[in-house]
């Protein structure tokens, strides 16, 4: 019994000196953590992402070997890259139909959360193309979480004809129900 308590002794002592030379030891950045003297990149804010497009203008003329005071008002549409969005079509428009020419975008608009596991399933007939999606979180009041906000598509015809736009809000990996939110909209493309 003596032996036992002698060697518990000597691993608490070979422990507490262990503990000791690790707390000792200067500790250096984690792998995670940002050097202190690299350079920080603000994040994006509504007041500062408009100042991407500006960089996004800059750097085509740069590539292009134009000078941005070259450029004629007729030159702009060449070197603007953003998405006419059209007409726009909310959840008050389900069921409904509206009309486009061959080429119009129109934007839908859907209000989710998808803190909730629940997100809009999308799907639109061959005529249609989807140009871009997007979901903005409305504002968060304080303290607040699962807060909802907006899905956001861009839709072109590129088709003539009668063409359909089916939206589900759905959990991605539960089967339906049949209670789920739809939303359908019958798109004529002249």
């Amino acid at each position: 019994m003596k032996k036992i308590l002698k060697l518990m002794a000597m691993l608490l002592v070979i422990a507490a000196v262990v503990f000791a030379a690790g707390c000792t030891e200067e500790a250096g950045p984690a792998e995670n953590e940002t050097p202190e003297d690299s350079e920080q990149v603000p994040p994006v804010t509504p007041e500062t992402s408009n100042m991407a497009d500006e960089s996004v203008t800059e750097n085509n003329t740069a590539e292009n070997g134009i000078a941005e005071n070259d450029i004629t008002e007729n030159d702009t549409a060449e070197f603007d890259e953003t998405v006419e969005t059209g007409q726009v079509v909310t959840e008050a428009d389900n069921g409904t139909s509206i009309s486009l020419n061959n080429g119009e975008n129109f934007t839908l608009q859907l209000s989710g959360n998808p803190t909730t596991g629940y997100s809009w399933e999308l799907n639109v007939s061959e005529g249609l193309n989807i140009l871009s999606e997007d979901y903005t979180q409305d504002a968060v009041p304080e303290e607040s979480t699962g807060v909802p906000g907006t899905y956001t598509w861009i839709i072109q015809a590129v088709d003539q004809g009668t063409q359909q736009v089916n939206g589900e809000y759905i959990r991605l990996w539960e089967n339906a129900t049949g209670p789920e939110d739809n939303f359908t909209l019958t798109v004529e493309v002249a």
